[in-house]
């Protein structure tokens, strides 16, 4: 992600915490770093830090699951590139499962070209219906050493796709305090107060399953220890706050009243 990306993602989510809490904002807000933004509230200074939330999960070979599904992206556009320029490929839908690491960006182009190879190979045989192949089926080195197995189907509408499209997604708790233990660690500028936003994505990794709501929250264990006065978790289903003293709120489907409160209104209620 480009910094410039990053920035406007951030932008988003400090959007998605004014939304969550029902503000107008009265004066601007100011960027910067460390918190990310500066929040002017009559007269005082709310710092919002942002981060991404980061369940810690691994793949199958123990390696940490958000830096794999970067590269499963990365791979994934190289091979939607290349089986473009490759007829034999376009009706072809390609399963790769791997074991748990995926080829380095530098070994991408190699990858690419053992699959085709494979696929080319094995045109004759590959019907309307899934067909697994095993590493013994493998004569080459990069998915030797990197697949688990590999499924071939022919289809008009093909996609090539991997098993890192799932896996486990597990409940607030214990990663919530560590995301906050982690942040509280760094030195922010002077500010009057410091809130955190845990922005929850779109790939596994950065997904938290909120089953049965604010409930879920109850085991996360407490963060008064650390440097924020409020944090925020914006989920897929909805925006959760926790504040100093007073312990976790579902954000989102409260009525807020109108526009939002102003930031004068704010300030009584913090």
């Amino acid at each position: 992600m480009t910094r410039l990306a990053q920035k406007q993602s951030e932008r988003q989510t400090l959007n998605g915490v004014i939304a969550a809490l029902g503000l107008r904002l009265d004066q601007s807000v100011k960027e910067g770093e460390a918190p990310d933004f500066i929040v002017p509230i009559s007269g005082r200074h709310v710092g919002v830090e942002i981060t991404m939330y980061r369940s810690g999960a691994t793949v199958d070979d123990g390696t940490a699951r958000r830096p794999v599904e970067s590269e499963w992206e990365r791979l994934k556009a190289a091979a939607d590139a290349f089986r473009a320029q490759r007829a034999e490929l376009h009706e072809v839908n390609v399963g790769l499962m791997f074991k748990g690491a995926l080829p380095p960006r530098r070994q991408h182009a190699l990858f690419l070209d053992e699959i085709a190879a494979f696929v080319s190979a094995r045109n004759a045989e590959i019907t309307a219906n899934d067909i697994k192949f095993w590493p013994p089926s493998f004569s080459t080195p990069l998915m030797q050493a990197y697949l688990r197995t590999l499924y071939l189907r022919r289809d008009r509408y093909a996609e090539w796709y991997s098993n890192l499209a799932g896996g486990f997604v597990g409940l607030p708790g214990l990663t919530i305090a560590a995301i906050v233990a982690e942040k509280s660690a760094t030195q922010f500028r002077p500010v009057d107060e410091v809130w955190l936003a845990i922005q929850c994505g779109l790939r596994v990794s950065e997904m938290m399953l909120d089953i049965s709501g604010v409930e879920d929250f109850a085991a996360v264990p407490s963060l008064e220890p650390y440097a924020f006065a409020r944090v925020f978790v914006l989920a897929y289903t909805g925006a959760y706050g926790w504040r100093r003293g007073g312990g976790w709120q579902r954000l989102t489907g409260d009525p807020n009243g109108g526009q939002g409160l102003s930031f004068d209104e704010l300030q009584r209620t913090l």
